[in-house]
């Protein structure tokens, strides 16, 4: 800049200029660099603690997710095992009722035949006896 002596005159970071072109002072700028600075660390800061609180979140419903999975599972488990049980049970009173059926037939055979083994016992003694006399 021109004085009023007519000499290049340079301004220092403590002018303040009262031209158009005139650049703010320095220590302004730095100032505005700082906060934006610590705007950002803040804004950073900010979104790590989102991010743990994401993160703890995440791994709670996980949790939950796998406990209410395990608590499904063994309630399947049981289903199941009470349906086969049951099966098991039905099928075990067929067996039963079934030999016992078959017990029965095998009882009223040997009955028929104690029946015939005493009758042909009988006309062997019988005939035994005619023979001797």
């Amino acid at each position: 800049m021109l004085n009023s002596e007519g000499l290049v005159h340079r301004m220092s970071d403590g002018d303040v200029g009262t031209t158009e072109n005139a650049r703010p002072p320095i220590a302004d700028i730095l100032e505005k660099i700082k906060d934006a600075e610590n705007r950002v660390r803040n804004i950073i800061k900010e979104a790590e603690v989102q991010k743990e609180k994401i993160l703890a979140e995440g791994k709670r419903e996980a949790l939950e997710i796998k406990e209410r999975s395990a608590n499904e599972t063994a309630e399947m488990i049981e289903r199941l095992s009470r349906t086969i049980n049951n099966t098991i049970e039905s099928e075990r009173k067929k067996i039963f009722a079934n030999s016992e059926i078959d017990a029965e037939k095998v009882r009223a055979i040997a009955k028929a035949k104690m029946d015939q083994a005493r009758e042909y016992l009988l006309k062997e003694f019988m005939r035994a006896i005619d023979d001797q006399a």
